[in-house]
């Protein structure tokens, strides 16, 4: 019996051939005349081009971390279509010109792809270098100019993205004229478009807009302090991360750098808002001549400006130290080196007298010693912040790109809130300035002033000669207690408490390396969740209280939502510390009426790094940033033509240092102490120089 008749095998139906060239691919535009398959088409050029230029290398590897579930297109689907959308809008493909690129496809094939290869090349090198040694342009001129009226169209495509490209090429507005590389005394200039943004002497501004209703029922500022603030006698709690006060001393002098609330008008900064030493080279040209020796570029030795300091803990004046003496080390070396006689004077020089040799090798030392402290702040400062250990590679550097800088930067009353770190303060440096505070109170009964204290008045601390300020009426006393220095000592300048300065006027080498290393072995104090402020400080943190309030500073939930951040709905959220859930509830009532003073000081910290409160850390980064990145001094002036190639390389710092200058600084400035003393720093200690040593 047959079976049934076998089915016939059915042939193989031919398959569309995927086009697998750029010839295919062009073959395939002849007839592909519809908008969206002419994108199609170009969209595989430029990929399969792309593909060519970023091929891998071979035996190579690549750590790749795979795009995350999302509904929009993510991976290579999401390339194309943005390069898709590039190549339309670099053709200016609509539903009219799409006869434009017919033109293209009716040209010679050779032709066709030198103006496809322009068009992509065009878009792979916005971000990247382009080698005009190809002769694109130029073999694209040629097409075009052989071209009849009849491709009018194409020519307009082509050309005008050229043109753009060209115009382009130099930023507007001008930002960088010749002849202002050195920062004015008073931080004016640092933008040239905008001349008085961040200067001296200019108001706060707000960074945040507000709609919030009003809290109609804010609580005393003494009862936010003592039942938020107040570090309870006896409570210490000491640093989880292992940070030192080195780090806090660091942070006092940025801080005094950025805010100098004018006692008469707390809307007012008296300070720059821009990290360039203020602290050191004072606040205008009468500041700045008042600690220079008037010649060779140098400053007076071992001296600085602001008398804020000199009430600080004695590692914040010992740490201004450095850096006048790098300035001084910097403004020698570029007279030794004299890089082209730059800084030669007399007939046929450069320079026409003695007084314009001193006044460049100043600004030219000044500017030096402002890109080393940058690098501190950036290898550092930041580093510490974030958690990353100094001996990393990895630096969060906000330089790494590019910035143009047009507006200046200038200080906001917000900010000036999230720095006040006084929770941060060691157990020594705590009892240290709580007798500073008592003998400072004590004067001010003594005068009558009681109302006047720092917190409020801090602008009568830098008066001049002719005016007696808080400083001169506190400096008796505090050299009785904490200076112990001679008449002859003090009009040789600024005191640092136990240091002493010579006939030279400068200080022991060893005086100075000592309060360094007391603030390096010094653990701080953890700083948020609340309750860790010392009570000494109570009417410095009122102070700042009040000043937010007149200044109308947003809520703290305000701010958070300004920095694209969850708010915090319940008084769980803020602190971990049962007592101070249980006060914000008694003293707000609810989490949107908490100022942000308050807020930022009882906040949950961050696991790592400095441990800041998570909004404080946060925004301390976002500001970082802003003032490097908004320097016009820091972003373009800082080059071999301006500084040196000695001074440039300089402030790069040791590349056996990851970089860092701040190594450098301890290890050279110091010549009279040995290597292997106790003051000196060990070339282990220079590596983890903001953690406290560890025990052996």
């Amino acid at each position: 019996m047959l079976g049934p008749s076998p089915v016939p095998k059915q042939q193989p139906q031919p398959q569309p051939q995927e086009p697998n060239s750029v010839k295919d691919y062009l073959n395939m535009i002849k007839h592909d005349m519809e908008e969206e398959d002419l994108l199609k088409s170009f969209k595989a050029i430029t990929n399969q081009m792309q593909q060519k230029k970023q091929a891998p290398k071979a035996n190579g590897t690549r750590s790749v971390v795979a795009p995350s579930p999302s509904s929009a297109p993510t991976g290579s689907k999401w390339t194309l279509d943005a390069l898709a959308e590039n190549i339309k809008a670099a053709l200016h493909i609509n539903s009219v010109n799409t006869g434009a690129i017919k033109d293209i496809v009716s040209l010679p094939f050779k032709d066709q792809f030198v103006l496809l290869g322009a068009i992509t090349e065009r878009l792979l090198s916005k971000n990247a270098p382009t080698n005009d040694r190809n002769n694109t342009f130029e073999t694209v001129m040629n097409i075009l100019g052989n071209l009849g009226p009849e491709y009018s169209d194409l020519v307009y495509i082509v050309t005008q993205p050229l043109i753009a490209a060209f115009y382009d090429d130099i930023h507007k507005p001008y930002i960088n004229y010749v002849g202002n590389q050195f920062r004015t005394a008073d931080g004016s200039y640092n933008s040239v478009v905008f001349p008085g943004v961040g200067k001296a002497g200019s108001n706060y501004t707000r960074s945040v807009t507000s709609t919030s209703n009003n809290n109609t029922n804010l609580p005393s500022p003494k009862d936010v302090f003592d039942k938020l603030l107040k570090r309870p006698d006896g409570v210490f709690e000491e640093h989880k991360g292992g940070i030192n006060m080195m780090l806090l001393y660091l942070a006092i002098i940025i801080t005094h750098d950025l805010f100098y609330t004018d006692s008469s008008d707390p809307m007012r900064n008296l300070t720059t808002s821009y990290l360039d030493l203020s602290s050191l080279y004072g606040y205008n040209r009468a500041d700045q001549e008042s600690v220079r020796q008037m010649e060779y570029g140098l400053l007076k030795p071992d001296q600085w400006f602001d008398k804020r300091l000199v009430i600080q803990p004695a590692g914040v004046a010992g740490l201004i130290v450095v850096f006048s003496r790098n300035h001084n080390y910097i403004a020698k070396k570029l007279l030794e080196i004299n890089e082209n006689e730059r800084f030669s004077y007399g007939p046929g020089k450069r320079l026409r007298t003695k007084e314009e040799q001193d006044e460049r090798l100043f600004q030219t030392a000044r500017l030096i010693n402002n890109g080393c402290y940058a690098n501190v702040i950036i290898h550092d400062y930041i580093r510490t912040i974030i958690g990353t250990s100094a001996d990393s590679d990895f630096v969060l550097d906000p330089f790494a790109t590019p910035s143009d800088p047009i507006y200046g930067n200038a200080v906001s009353i917000e900010f000036n809130a999230i720095y006040r770190w006084h929770a941060a303060i060691g157990k020594e440096d705590s009892e240290w300035l709580t007798q500073v505070m008592d003998l400072l109170m004590a004067k001010m009964q003594a005068s009558r002033q009681e109302e006047r204290h720092p917190g409020l008045d801090r602008s009568l601390i830098n008066k001049g000669a002719q005016n007696v300020s808080i400083f001169d009426q506190l400096l008796e006393g505090f050299n009785e207690y904490f200076v112990k220095a001679s008449p002859e000592e003090l009009a040789r300048g600024l005191p640092i408490a136990s240091a002493h300065r010579g006939e030279d006027g400068s200080f022991a080498d060893t005086d100075i390396l000592r309060v360094l290393k007391n603030g390096y072995k010094q653990p701080a104090s953890e700083i948020g969740n609340g309750r860790n402020t010392p009570a000494a400080l109570e009417h410095v943190e009122i102070a700042g209280i009040n000043q937010a309030r007149i200044l109308d500073t947003c809520y703290f939930n305000d701010f958070r939502r300004f920095l694209k951040l969850t708010t915090l709905d319940t008084f769980e959220d803020f602190s971990e510390k049962k007592e101070v859930q249980d006060a914000l509830r008694e003293l707000y009532g609810h989490p949107d009426n908490v100022e942000l003073y308050a807020g930022l000081m009882v906040e949950r910290t961050k696991q790592t790094g400095l441990r800041l409160p998570y909004t404080m850390g946060r925004a301390i980064l976002s500001d970082a940033v802003n003032l490097l990145r908004n320097d016009r001094i820091l972003t373009k002036e800082l080059t071999p033509a301006n500084l040196t190639n000695w001074g440039y390389q300089y402030t790069r710092g040791d590349p056996k240092s990851n970089n860092r200058i701040f190594p450098t600084l301890l290890s050279n400035l110091f010549p009279g102490v040995h290597p292997d003393s106790d003051e000196a720093f060990t070339a282990e200690q220079l590596k983890t120089l903001f953690n406290v040593p560890k025990k052996s």
